[in-house]
């Protein structure tokens, strides 16, 4: 599949928009092959990701045949982001607040699709006591609560910073890639399965967030499908480089 598409880049002649377009066609191909389980092979010797889950809890539901993503692929199965990730919004803006330390916190503005922009970052008071709940580290997955619903990006400065309430802020309850499910999060945005028509959800409230469907590979495959993405990721985003030159 992935060969097809960079053949099919290399053929185009009509213009870099054409071609940019076939880009961004490439990588969601590639995503989707990558959450189905068709990106790389998979590996005998990986644990089961329902062992994976049960350590995680025991009564976490699961299915390991058709669910939302069809057919799982062996060792795989299917969860909500409930049973993998810690999930809470940040504090709301309230004129009212009063007390607590002046702290710098992130909203919607501040998060892209894999990166952020802190050029203009504002502070306000958080008490002692909603530190904890508010309070992103290093390695956390954010995600737009409203604006481009589903929007989001992994923390990965080396200092804590406090967010508002319309982001939700993941943290894995287990070793899990929080990288592959940033991709996750990225297929379903580009096929209208977060905040937009089709199967999956037209909002992420809290509750709906709790439910989103998600595939759960062995950790190690996991890993290796993070690889490959970056790989062949790096391989369109030099040929979209050349095209701005």
């Amino acid at each position: 599949e992935i060969e097809k598409w960079f053949a099919l880049i290399d053929s185009i002649e009509n213009g870099k928009t054409e071609l940019q377009t076939t880009i961004k066609q490439a990588k969601s191909k590639i995503l989707g092959l990558a959450i189905h389980g068709k990106l790389v092979p998979q590996d005998p010797n990986d644990e089961p990701a329902s062992e994976l889950l049960k350590r995680i809890n025991p009564k976490a539901e699961l299915t390991c045949d058709n669910g939302q993503y069809g057919k799982m692929p062996e060792g795989w199965c299917e969860t909500i982001l409930g049973e993998l990730f810690e999930h809470n919004t940040g504090k709301a803006l309230n004129s009212s607040n009063q007390g607590g330390i002046m702290r710098d916190y992130l909203t919607t503005s501040n998060v892209y699709w894999d990166t952020f922009d802190l050029s203009v970052v504002k502070q306000m008071l958080f008490k002692e006591n909603e530190l904890e709940k508010c309070t992103v580290v290093k390695g956390d997955l954010l995600v737009c609560e409203g604006g481009d619903v589903g929007r989001s990006a992994i923390w990965n400065q080396d200092y804590d910073i406090c967010i508002q309430n319309h982001l939700h802020r993941l943290r894995p309850k287990a070793e899990l890639s929080v990288r592959f499910y940033y991709h996750v999060l990225k297929y379903l945005k580009d096929n209208n399965m977060i905040g937009g028509k089709g199967i999956g959800l037209l909002g992420l409230s809290s509750k709906e967030l709790h439910k989103l469907p998600f595939p759960l590979p062995p950790y190690n495959e996991q890993q290796r499908i993070v690889n490959k993405i970056e790989e062949l990721f790096t391989l369109l985003d030099n040929i979209q480089k050349s095209l701005e030159v």
